[in-house]
């Protein structure tokens, strides 16, 4: 075996020790991960430099090429890795461009990693070159919402690219999953987008190696907590915490995520903690005449019929596509992402339940006191184990779109309708 052939060999087992960590350690071992790696990375690093000068001429670029791998076997840049791989491109090895453009983007240089693997694509078709620009395509900045709308259909086309050189490849789902989630939240809100998502992360979980990524479940994350799966939602957050301790960002989400459905049921089992006698006051207050439209007929959102005012007591479980409820807002209960906006509202009755409302654009909302009436109300009844100690339990009715509204007589307008927005620490994937 060659002097390169034996780095090679050296370099692929240190990837191997690095990726399949947790299928010989155990997650529970996920706190040494990061350490024991770089003991590898040393170790490799001390191998190669102790039989370099045995490395033939012509393979000077890919030995450059191979310790550069070595040096960014971690998640944080490394200024010696970017200088051995600019060397090792000088011999135009598509590899070497790739890992360099990796490089770039640690670095937080997009423009440059852009280069990097738009030019390791124009020597070779590559899944991983392919995965890393649809990555970046997502990350880079934009100056109107056209160039950024272009810049996800781009990256969507990249991820489709990567997986038909390789359909088994789970990572490679788990790009395309958050290329499809990307393009829900940016471009088309289709429901269709959601479910090619969903499809992508169930086929990124069924591979061994990328179910142990915490991206993929911090990405699952934020497709469950949009459509409401709190429970799986929360246990995403903390399977990807549980295989990366230091991304601390995991944590602080499921913290916040806790505290607001915690609040939210403390406000609905309360009503809002307002006085006897306001709730009272608000309940008598409820009128016909606060349905707007609805009152006496229909709109093009009913097909011109009227709908059926009932009593929260009288939902059912999911849509209740004819129906129409009407109450007064109790109080309103927003996480620090902002989504979704959520209210507390009670009925002529005096029964309590929470409306989560999506797509409200920046500015509008409701205050203690408003009428509501929500239309074709979709039913959801949570039941959310924290822990062995603590069960979160409460209704909801999701509003997907603010025009399902009527607040204070008036159905809210196509002007307060926004496109939901997905905020997370930058990460590659």
């Amino acid at each position: 075996m060659t002097a390169i052939e034996q780095i090679k060999e050296s370099v692929t087992k240190l990837y191997k020790f690095r990726d399949e960590y947790f299928t010989t350690h155990g997650t529970d071992a996920a706190a040494n991960k990061n350490k024991e790696v770089q003991e590898e990375i040393n170790k490799t690093l001390k191998f190669i430099d102790s039989i370099k000068d045995q490395v033939s001429i012509e393979n000077k670029g890919e030995l450059c090429f191979l310790r550069g791998r070595v040096l960014n076997a971690t998640a944080e840049y490394s200024a010696e890795a970017e200088e051995e791989l600019g060397r090792a491109t000088r011999f135009n090895l598509p590899d070497a461009w790739n890992e360099l453009g990796e490089v770039q983007y640690k670095k937080g240089d997009l423009v440059a990693a852009q280069t990097c693997f738009e030019k390791a694509l124009k020597l070779a078709q590559n899944k991983v070159y392919y995965r890393n620009m649809s990555m970046l395509m997502r990350s880079l900045p934009w100056k109107t919402g056209n160039e950024r709308e272009q810049n996800v259909e781009k990256g969507l086309d990249y991820a489709k690219k990567a997986i038909q050189l390789d359909m088994g490849d789970g990572h490679s789902w788990l790009v395309l999953g958050n290329a499809y989630l990307a393009s829900f939240f940016t471009i088309d809100s289709k429901l269709e987008s959601l479910k090619n998502c969903k499809a992508a992360y169930n086929k990124a979980a069924s591979d061994p190696l990328a179910a142990l990524l915490p991206e993929l479940h911090f990405s699952r994350f934020h497709l469950q907590w949009y459509e409401e799966d709190y429970a799986g939602a929360l246990r995403s957050l903390q399977r990807a915490s549980e295989l990366e301790p230091s991304w601390l960002e995991c944590k602080s989400k499921f913290d916040e995520c806790h505290k607001f459905l915690a609040k939210l049921t403390l406000m609905v089992k309360n009503k809002g903690q307002i006085s006897h006698r306001r709730l009272t006051t608000l309940s008598s207050e409820i009128n016909l005449n606060q349905l707007g439209p609805y009152e006496k007929g229909g709109t093009n959102l009913t097909n011109g019929k009227q709908p059926d005012l009932v009593p929260l007591s009288l939902l059912g479980e999911g849509s209740n596509q004819d129906k129409i409820i009407l109450g007064k807002v109790v109080c309103t209960v927003i996480p620090e992402s902002g989504i979704p906006f959520s209210m507390c509202i009670v009925d002529k009755e005096g029964d309590c339940i929470a409306v989560t409302v999506y797509n409200w654009a920046s500015g509008y909302g409701v205050k203690i006191g408003d009428s509501v009436a929500v239309v074709a109300p979709v039913l959801k009844t949570h039941s959310i184990e924290i822990s062995k100690e603590e069960r979160l339990e409460f209704r909801s009715i999701r509003v997907a779109l603010p025009l399902m509204l009527v607040v204070n007589k008036r159905p809210v307008g196509v002007n307060q309708v926004a496109t939901s927005q997905i905020v997370s620490q930058q990460k590659p994937e």
